[in-house]
């Protein structure tokens, strides 16, 4: 299956943006250019990533696989909202709401993400 080499190609790259996103929140003092840079770069490999997964998903519901197709699509959606909280922040300009959005929504998003994706993975050896 082709189109799952490169899904876990593309779990990959996201998992490289997740610890720049990592080191960037550790930091005392937070590198605005360089959190800009991550996350539209994570923004970008996850929407086209997520699109072609929810075709494959879709592909495996139709062929009848053993693969949670709604549980990961509705992991989709939250991990969806842990971002746009993030996004929100990055907007207001605000280093307190920046902060405060990496800090919980950011280390939620990251460890749901790497949850979803060992998942995602581990089915993918079953079928």
């Amino acid at each position: 299956m082709g189109s799952v080499i490169l899904i876990k190609k593309e779990h990959e790259a996201i998992e490289r943006e997740l610890v720049e996103l990592e080191t960037i929140m550790e930091e005392e003092n937070i590198n605005f250019p360089n959190l800009i840079h991550v996350f539209n770069k994570l923004h970008s490999i996850w929407d086209s990533h997520e699109e072609r997964e929810e075709k494959l998903f879709n592909t495996f519901r139709t062929e009848r696989l053993d693969f949670p197709v709604d549980e990961m699509l509705f992991a989709h959606r939250e991990l969806k909202g842990h971002r746009t909280v993030i996004a929100n922040s990055i907007n207001s300009g605000s280093e307190f709401n920046i902060k405060t959005a990496l800090g919980t929504n950011g280390r939620m998003m990251i460890n749901k993400l790497r949850e979803h994706i060992k998942k995602e993975e581990d089915y993918f050896g079953k079928i």
